[in-house]
């Protein structure tokens, strides 16, 4: 068995520093904080490709996705709760599983 020596990366990883982060923020639409439940899957991308983009949010349940449209800039984003995502007429939706 072959075994590699790390401690020579000891060093390197302490001149990399420690990340930071901003403090959390609430995003909202509408003035109001978006609330998907528990478990949510966002994404941004320009769906209406209108230039700036938008905010797409899956739920857990019961299984929509939601489309926030960016009425602001790509640099400062703000949402307005536009509409689930339809197909024929009916809120798309995806079972668990």
């Amino acid at each position: 068995m072959r075994h590699i020596a790390l401690l020579p990366l000891v060093p390197l990883l302490a001149l990399a520093g420690v990340p930071s982060f901003l403090e959390p923020v609430k995003i909202q639409a509408d003035g109001t904080n978006i609330d998907v439940g528990l478990m949510a899957d966002p994404f941004m991308i320009d769906w209406d490709t209108d230039g700036v983009t938008d905010l797409l949010v899956g739920q857990f349940s019961p299984g929509k996705v939601r489309f926030y449209k960016n009425i602001g800039t790509n640099e400062a984003p703000e949402f307005t709760f536009s509409y689930y995502l339809q197909a024929d007429g009916a809120d798309i939706a995806v079972s668990a599983g």
